[in-house]
């Protein structure tokens, strides 16, 4: 059995890739995609600052929250422009052709290649519209199923479910 997928690299596959290897990451995802954890200490902050200025304590304070508020808007614009530079630098008018069989992962760009047996990869993670195939814990690619050119979605999942071990029906 023989799988093929072939990937162009556009801002729209990069971003569902990122999105989706942030989501798997708990501390990541947090970080990243839990508007809460930006935005109720900013909320707290802000009423204690107007609590601050309406009982007349020292500007000092209140001029040390309003900077860590400017900082966490300015660190929360910083982190949106490193994924956004990060997705740039990943694109080109390319494409990758990832196809997988009973040896392993083989992965042929435009100026490289690379094969990875089974033995050595972690589980992936299957989406009902695609699979996120992990290399490593900072490596991996997302393979959509409508990127298939060879095989059909149930022939990636099942490649997987018995090549990769602890990647059975339990997962994702």
């Amino acid at each position: 059995m023989k799988t093929m997928h072939r990937i162009f690299m556009s801002d729209e596959y990069v971003a569902e890739a990122q999105r989706l290897w942030i989501a798997q990451n708990k501390m990541l995802k947090f970080v990243y995609q839990t508007w809460w954890s930006w935005w109720l200490p900013r909320a707290a902050m802000a009423a204690l600052i107007i609590w601050l200025i309406m009982n007349g304590f020292d500007w000092s304070i209140t001029a040390w929250l309003v900077a860590f508020i400017a900082l966490s808007l300015f660190a929360e614009w910083l982190g949106k422009r490193n994924l956004v530079k990060r997705r740039e630098k990943l694109i080109s008018d390319s494409s990758i052709i990832v196809s997988m069989d009973e040896n392993g992962v083989d992965v042929v760009a435009e100026n490289s290649n690379s094969h990875s047996k089974w033995a050595g990869m972690l589980p992936p993670l299957a989406y009902p519209h695609g699979v996120l195939i992990k290399f490593s814990r900072l490596s991996g690619i997302w393979l959509p199923d409508q990127a298939l050119i060879e095989g059909s979605p149930d022939d990636v999942r099942k490649l997987l479910a018995e090549n990769v071990k602890d990647s059975g029906p339990g997962r994702k």
